[in-house]
């Protein structure tokens, strides 16, 4: 490969990684500055009671670790130069990150004090982010690398879900102040529109994200599959899996 092919591969990369990474680790920080120090008259989701409260400080912290470990794991320099260290923030991705967030969100979203819809929004994203990432992880272990990428690109766009909800809040937050007064829309009910704005978001900032991962997804087996064919493999032998302590995206 040409050192110009190399270079315009570093420039499509980073015109899409620096604004994510820049937008990512400044919302992340914003969300933390109403938890640092713990705080219930800071909350932004008021909290049932002092258990909730700490369930929901640990599944907040725990997913800003999974945002900013999974923002090393996009970063292909790290990857390709430092794999150990690639390896080892996979690990802290899933261990720390993940895995423990999502199992503390399972009693967060039961706590949840904005409606139905948005309990069931983000029970679906808590449950679809734990199997993404075990579906990650397991393809790690196995040495499965193409298939470990793909659910890396799946699980990290759940991950994302908490930056792009924020991103869209004040243009929710528009559309249904618009309507607050409209007698039969929420008649100049505030508590109604909060419940809604909060499912609003939570549910389009779901499925955006999906939709978004499922386009990387079939972009990176569409070159992966062009690239066999020009390097003359299109169709590999098969390989058993063995398995390893690698979690490498």
């Amino acid at each position: 490969m040409t050192s110009t092919t190399h270079r315009d591969r570093r420039l499509r990369t980073a015109a899409w990684l620096l604004p994510l990474t820049a937008a990512t680790v400044l919302v992340t920080c914003r969300a933390l500055t109403a938890y640092v120090p713990p705080d219930l008259h800071t909350s932004r989701i008021p909290p049932r009671s002092d258990l909730h409260f700490a369930l929901l400080v640990a599944h907040i912290f725990t997913a800003a670790l999974a945002v900013l470990t999974g923002l090393a794991q996009s970063w292909p320099w790290l990857r390709r130069r430092h794999p150990a260290a690639h390896r080892w923030t996979g690990r802290a991705y899933f261990f720390a990150g993940v895995f423990p967030s999502a199992l503390v969100g399972i009693p967060v979203v039961c706590f949840t004090p904005l409606g139905l819809s948005n309990q069931l929004s983000l029970g679906v994203l808590d449950i679809l982010w734990l199997l993404t990432g075990i579906a990650g992880y397991r393809a790690a272990r196995q040495r499965r690398y193409a298939d470990h990428r793909v659910w890396m690109i799946r699980t990290y766009s759940l991950t994302l879900v908490a930056i792009t909800s924020r991103l869209i809040q004040p243009l929710v937050e528009h559309l249904v102040a618009a309507q607050l007064s409209d007698p039969v829309s929420y008649a100049g009910n505030p508590l109604a529109a909060t419940h809604d704005i909060a499912s609003t978001t939570s549910w389009t900032a779901l499925v955006l994200n999906l939709i978004a991962a499922e386009y990387l997804v079939q972009r990176h087996t569409r070159t992966a599959a062009r690239r066999r064919a020009k390097d003359g493999t299109a169709h590999p032998a098969p390989r058993r899996p063995s398995p390893g302590p690698a979690l490498s995206a």
